[in-house]
């Protein structure tokens, strides 16, 4: 029989008699005389009068059929040792072939990418030795700029110490012309002590995506054949690289990527932009889309950035820092969160019709749908329960299953109502209540950014008013949550114009 790596060339059948056996398998003291074409059986006269007497209309004698079947038979020796045979040989002979290079082809194919992994190597530590060097000459010169400083000031102290000696005997035995003098000389001094010198002259900013940019600074290995799994071709890495746990907020969208330095990505809605920023404002990295971009989001497992577009399509940022279209919706998105499970929750305007919050596959496949009144502004997932919050026309708050069964309803409950930032008797109205954008920190709590009365809110995961987190002066916008419960916030600073702070609410 064939292996399972060939196909075989006997089909297979139930046996009835041995190959070339002339008795009957049924009675076996007769010869088999005739052939039963209904059941394509040798049989013998007994047997057309027994078990196939109903098929004697498709009898036909064994010597009648011989001369055709022996046509047959030399057709098919002569194609076997003219054409089928030379052509295996000569397959097996190119496939002997093919396998003796095969250990050079690999063996050259393994050299390459070692030989090149070297040459990284090597560049890497040129440009390590480059970069040493220059540390070591701006540590030099900084050094010097300090000294420098040292010695003036030092200069100035003996100067004022000695004129404070000189001055004092001039207040007790001086002249009307030596204090006069002295005034003089004080007034014509440099009162101002120089400032130190700014010694931060040089910084590093490690790579964000190593990985990939490794890969392809050693070059790409490609498989141009699909019988091997990818799994045992490669070397083990990933280009997926993971992260905390992120959350993401819609308008001037945020997507905190949790990593230790604080970067976070931001969206301003309806942009065709996302750029990623560190603690201090500055871009680190800009991805663009040729349509506008109504929410972000980052992947809690690959740490891959997605986001939902005008052109109703729903992309990732691959390992190369370019958009790929995954999927495209029925209805127009407005927000979108990519679970820990791997799935994309997908919030709709629902102009006109309701919203509808939907959970796909990462390939576009519909899993389970909620609708609702309103547009969804927001969409986050908790860490510790699963459960999925949204943000329902910036009015209330809906807390659902991870199957999307509706679990709580939040309007403002329990929150005091404010003054000019003074607690007064009572709560909010549904009025004064108007969520902007929502985040689970690492308890599991909501928190909640309120655009109407700018305020940062916190609740508990069923619904319940925690305490007010922050109370800013005007113009609270989207918020985000990174490790350690970090708090990004969108508002108005201290300058009186917009930009990002950092709060923390409390600590472990």
């Amino acid at each position: 029989m064939a292996s399972k790596l060939g196909r075989s060339i006997i089909k297979a059948q139930r046996p009835i008699r041995p190959k070339g056996q002339v008795k009957c398998d049924v009675h076996k003291q007769n010869e088999v005389v005739l052939l039963c074409q209904d059941c394509k059986m040798l049989i013998c006269v007994k047997c057309s009068i027994t078990i196939h007497k109903h098929h004697v209309n498709s009898f036909l004698e064994i010597c009648d059929i011989k001369t055709r079947h022996n046509q047959i038979l030399q057709d098919f020796v002569n194609e076997t040792e003219n054409v089928n045979i030379p052509k295996l040989n000569q397959e097996i002979i190119s496939s002997r072939t093919k396998k003796t290079s095969c250990k050079p082809m690999y063996d050259k194919l393994r050299k390459n990418i070692i030989d090149n992994t070297k040459k990284c190597k090597l560049e890497l530590d040129k440009i390590t030795e480059d970069y040493i060097a220059l540390c070591d000459k701006m540590e030099v010169a900084a050094m010097d700029l300090i000294q420098t400083h040292i010695t003036d000031l030092e200069s100035r102290l003996k100067t004022l110490r000695e004129l404070s000696s000189e001055y004092k005997q001039t207040l007790q035995t001086g002249t009307g012309v030596l204090v006069y003098d002295s005034v003089t000389e004080i007034r014509e001094m440099d009162p101002d002590i120089p400032s130190t010198p700014n010694i931060d002259m040089a910084q590093f900013t490690p790579c964000i995506d190593r990985l990939s940019h490794l890969k392809q600074a050693l070059g790409n290995l490609k498989l141009t054949t699909d019988h091997l799994q990818a799994g045992s071709a490669t070397s083990g890495h990933s280009d997926q690289r993971p992260v905390v746990r992120p959350k993401q907020s819609t308008q001037a969208g945020q997507a905190s990527t949790g990593d230790v330095d604080g970067r976070a990505w931001l969206c301003y809605w309806g942009s065709n932009t996302v750029n990623l920023i560190n603690n201090q404002g500055q871009v680190i990295q800009t991805v663009r889309q040729s349509s506008n971009i109504q929410d972000i989001s980052l992947d809690p497992t690959t740490g891959r950035l997605w986001f939902c577009c005008w052109d109703k399509t729903i992309c990732e940022v691959s390992t190369s820092h370019k958009p790929v279209t995954r999927f495209t919706t029925e209805d127009d998105p407005l927000s979108l969160c990519v679970t820990r499970e791997g799935r994309v929750v997908v919030g709709s305007w629902g102009i006109g019709q309701g919203h509808k919050v939907l959970v796909y596959t990462v390939d576009g496949q519909v899993l389970h749908t909620a609708i609702g009144n309103g547009e969804v502004w927001s969409i986050t997932q908790c860490g510790v329960t699963g459960n999925i919050a949204v943000v329902v026309d910036r009015k209330r708050i809906s807390v659902y299953n991870s199957t999307l069964q509706s679990l709580v309803n939040y309007q403002g409950e329990g929150i005091q109502a404010q003054v000019k930032g003074i607690q007064v008797r009572g709560s909010v109205t549904l009025d004064e209540f108007s969520p902007y954008t929502v985040v689970y920190d690492s308890k599991g709590n909501i928190v909640i950014a309120d655009g109407t009365r700018d305020t940062i809110e916190l609740i508990s995961g069923a619904g319940e008013y925690i305490k007010t987190l922050h109370t800013n002066k005007g113009d609270q916008r989207p918020v985000g949550i990174q490790k350690g419960d970090v708090l990004w916030s969108y508002l108005v600073l201290d300058t009186g114009g917009p930009g990002l702070k950092l709060l923390k609410y409390y600590s472990d």
